[in-house]
């Protein structure tokens, strides 16, 4: 299936890749289908595109390449509704909010997307977690990997 995409135009996506959200994103609740597009080959950001609604599309990247030591514990309501059995099947991703440079780009490490990558359910889980910022600044070193 093809769709329209916020920065790259239209692309066919095989709708096995669907990511569900099944209550939305905070903000944007009716949006229940997402796909994850590479920016380019090699890259540490993806985006998170909007199925339905051609100008939705979030820049994301592994919270763990921000800072080494971003750890939290899911609840067990986020473990029931992704159905949850291995965290081997748990990917983590964090919204970029991009600015004039990279160096003035933030991250959201409050928010991280939780995916189950095998049964492409996901959900944005708000952390009760005071280490951690909604607008977390984005060093050089952490971007260079």
């Amino acid at each position: 299936m093809n769709i329209k995409t916020a920065y790259m135009g239209e692309v066919e996506i095989n709708e096995e890749s669907i990511l569900n959200f099944d209550h939305g994103i905070p903000g944007f609740e009716e949006e229940k289908q997402f796909v994850l597009l590479p920016i380019e080959e090699n890259s540490i950001f993806q985006i998170l595109q909007s199925v339905q609604t051609e100008d939705l599309a979030f820049i994301i990247t592994s919270p763990f390449g921000v800072i080494s030591n971003y750890n939290f514990d899911l609840d067990e309501a986020t473990v029931h509704s992704l159905e949850i059995k291995d965290e081997k099947e748990v990917a983590v991703f964090a919204i970029v909010s991009l600015k004039e440079t990279l160096e003035k780009s933030s991250v959201n490490l409050k928010a991280p997307i939780v995916l189950n990558s095998t049964l492409k359910k996901a959900k944005q889980v708000i952390l009760d977690n005071e280490n951690y910022a909604i607008r977390h600044q984005i060093s050089f070193e952490s971007v260079k990997g």
